[in-house]
């Protein structure tokens, strides 16, 4: 018994010893035989799109904001028609599944606010801060409001951010489209002054210079306002920003890439008298006086379709299909029509008519 107790130690030893031994030579065999570990590679970035505008672009609902104030994240706002092109751009071989969506847009800028205040690209001093003609403070619903955009604009407008990601002609990755919707403020601003102008004359004098009801002075003086100053202010500005943009000067961006316009469709043709008419006159404006002027550019025009309708009530069904007007949860309170007198963003399904819209015209463009 004394024998087999002497022997236990020195057998326990030589035990370990050998399973340790198997151990390390089957750690050492599964690493030899496992595959080398494969290094994670960085998505290949294929390009860049550049959406450049307003709240249209920033894809923002009335809805939307008011459901998630104050958390006013980007991410809630990514289905506007810039979005689903870039999807669409996206999928094309030819540019690759790296898109990159670059959304500088802004809602609640005026086509001064894009420009900024840098004289160099024409913009000015700013002499308002209420979106009226000499405001040119870039981009208030995010340095003035402080609400977050989709790519922050550091301390620049929207035309400096643009001409620095070209880097004059040598961006960091193919800028593969650039999209511009902008103006749509500029006549809201105008009406509002209009409204303004009107009430203060039938309220100090019971009468107006533009006309003898406070409907008709409101309705001469949208018209004449919109064809006389607010329309060859925007075509001005695009023109300015477009050049910049193509411009092979010092400070230029020396882009020859496909640009796609937006047009302008109307959601008050029902509330306001007489808009459908100024609202295709800018559209032809656009077409006539900035695409006809650059090679690369192309017009995507949404009017047709968010305001077809050869009757009053067909047209009403379209901007209610197209647009946020007829929303219950955003009509304004004793609004005109009751019921249809909303927020005037384009709907989901407005803005993937939209978009598509877009992506039409940039296959159309000699430049994508």
């Amino acid at each position: 018994m004394s024998a087999m107790n002497g022997d236990a130690g020195p057998f326990r030893l030589r035990g370990r010893l050998i399973g340790l031994c198997a151990a390390m030579a089957l750690a050492l065999a599964a690493f030899v035989l496992a595959p080398a570990a494969r290094a994670e590679t960085p998505p290949v970035v294929s390009g860049t799109y550049l959406a450049l505008g307003d709240s249209i672009s920033y894809g923002y609902t009335q809805e939307k904001f008011n459901i998630n104030y104050p958390n006013e994240a980007p991410a809630y706002f990514e289905s506007g028609p810039a979005s689903v092109f870039a999807k669409l751009l996206g999928g094309k071989e030819e540019v690759g599944k790296g898109l990159v969506l670059v959304n500088d847009a802004c809602p609640g800028e005026t086509s001064n606010g894009f420009i900024g205040e840098n004289e160099a690209l024409g913009g000015k001093p700013s002499t308002e801060n209420n979106k009226r003609e000499g405001d040119y403070h870039p981009c208030s619903y995010h340095f003035q409001s402080g609400l977050p955009l989709h790519n922050s604009l550091a301390t620049t407008s929207q035309l400096e951010d643009a001409l620095s990601i070209l880097k004059g002609g040598s961006p960091a990755h193919p800028v593969r489209a650039i999209t511009l919707n902008i103006g749509a403020n500029d006549e809201l601003a105008a009406i509002a002054k209009c409204e303004e102008e009107v009430a203060t004359e039938f309220g100090e004098k019971g009468t107006s210079k533009w006309g003898a009801s406070p409907g008709e002075a409101f309705q001469q003086c949208v018209g004449f306002t919109a064809t006389h100053v607010t329309f060859p202010h925007i075509i001005h500005n695009l023109q300015k920003i477009v050049g910049a943009i193509d411009s092979t000067g010092p400070g230029g961006g020396h882009y020859a890439g496909a640009i796609v316009l937006m047009g302008f469709y109307n959601p008050d043709g029902i509330v306001l008298p007489g808009s459908d008419t100024l609202q295709s006159i800018l559209n032809n404006d656009i077409q006539n006086e900035v695409v006809a002027a650059f090679p690369n550019a192309t017009f995507a025009n949404p009017f047709p379709t968010f305001n077809k309708g050869s009757t009053a009530n067909a047209e009403q069904a379209s901007i209610c299909k197209y647009t946020e007007m007829c929303n219950p949860n955003v009509q304004v309170a004793g609004g005109h029509p009751e019921g249809k007198d909303g927020d005037i963003h384009p709907s989901y399904l407005g803005s993937q008519v939209f978009g598509k819209l877009i992506n039409a015209a940039w296959l159309a463009n000699p430049a994508h």
